[in-house]
Parts: C-alpha cells; structure tokens; sequence
C-alpha cells in the first residue's frame, strides 16, 4: 500500500530521565503526486535542516508556552525523502545532532515520563485517509487542575498556538512561505488503498493528559519491602 508521492520526512527526538527515549515525526509533501514529486535536492535539503528547521524544533522544543519538562532533552533532528513505499531514497540519512542539547522550556510539574499531550493535525476534512494526524509531546509539564483532574483550556490553547507557529516554520523551505517558490508543506499522508495526502490547515490540543507507554519501557524499578510486625 504505497503513498501517493514522494516526500520528506521529519523525525526528531531525544532523551527522557531514566535512560528513555522519546521521539516525534512529520511529514511534508507537494502539490505533485507520483514517484517523481518534486522534493528538494540533496543540498537544499541539508540547507533546511541545518537553517530553519533544526531552529524551528528547537524553538518549539525550548518554548515555555509548549509545556515540555526541561527533563526532556532534544538531541536530533532528521529529515529525508522517501519513496512512495515508505523508504529512504538515499543511503545516507540526512541528521542535526544539537549540541548542546536543547531542554524543554519548563519546570512547574514533573509528571511521569509516559504523560503526554497530543497534538492532533487537521486538515480540511472531516472524514477518510490523511484526515487527521498526530504527535506526542515529550514529558508534559502542565500542572493539573485539582477540580477536573486536567490542564486548564487555558493552557491547552498555549500549547495549541505554539505547535501551529512551529508547523508553519518547519515548513518555510527554502524561504518564508515559499518566498523562492517552494512548494512543500506539512501533511497528513496515508498509505491505505491508492495513498492520499493533505495539507495541514490547523491543530488542537485537549485537556487530558494522554499515556505513551513506550516512554518508560527501559526504566528499572527497585522494590522496597516492608515486613508486616
């Protein structure tokens, strides 16, 4: 079940406390369908990782108004193309190691490291493949509000703000909103039946705090144990 055209995309991630890892992914496409869908060339591709992008994710990453734990450290940024089989164009993979590593922006809570908040991408359709996506942020650190158990909308809407301003950035390649005629923008891509794309036109963010258990899957617990007297 292959994509319905070529496209690039971004990965990025870095560390939790406890020896966990955490990451996030994007993808970003044209208008052009098909196996020869126009996607930047090896240089300007590395010149959008290493410029814009890797300062957008960095950015968003480091934002107090996102609401990620200063715990969770960003350490990467990776952005290829890949076919419409889901595979790597190239044999080499094209990655932004930051150094320093960036922290998250905030310390007011810190939550377990599978606490998330999702970020769900909308597009212009209700219904069907590539309506809708979505990407987990790293160690939320919303405190929670004591009446409802959740963040406050408020907050939520902090969060909303921050990703649509770093979904807008990520895709300013080679210039600001295709100043020099690019064509690529953030999507939501499936790969069911003949693929399907669509452009990314909002997102939204809840109130509850979400679970990824994968997040603390390499943590070792240490028991304590109390005789009964």
């Amino acid at each position: 079940m292959p994509y319905d055209r070529r496209h690039v995309l971004a990965q990025w991630g870095g560390t939790l406390p406890g020896g966990e890892i955490w990451s996030n992914s994007i993808r970003l496409a044209g208008s052009t369908t098909g196996p020869n869908a126009g996607v930047p060339a090896q240089p300007d591709l590395i010149g959008w990782l290493e410029g814009p992008a890797k300062d957008a994710v960095a950015a968003f990453h480091g934002r107090a108004d996102t609401g990620i734990h200063a715990q969770a450290k960003l350490t990467y940024l990776k952005m290829n193309v890949v076919d419409m089989n889901g595979h790597y164009v190239e044999q080499e993979t094209h990655e932004y190691v930051y150094s320093p590593v960036v922290p998250g922006g905030s310390q007011s809570v810190l939550h377990p490291n599978q606490c998330t908040l999702v970020v769900s991408t909308c597009t212009e359709f209700e219904r069907g493949p590539a309506h809708r996506g979505r990407f987990y942020l790293p160690l939320c650190a919303k405190a929670l509000e004591t009446a409802t158990g959740a963040i406050s909308g408020p907050e939520a809407m902090l969060v909303a703000v921050s990703a649509a301003t770093f979904l807008s950035e990520l895709h300013d390649e080679p210039g600001p909103d295709g100043a020099t005629g690019s064509d690529m923008h953030v999507c939501v891509m499936s790969s069911i039946g003949t693929g399907a794309t669509n452009r990314i036109t909002a997102v939204e963010v809840g109130t509850i705090i979400d679970t990824q258990r994968r997040r603390r899957n390499a943590m070792t617990e240490v028991y304590q144990r109390a005789p009964l007297v």
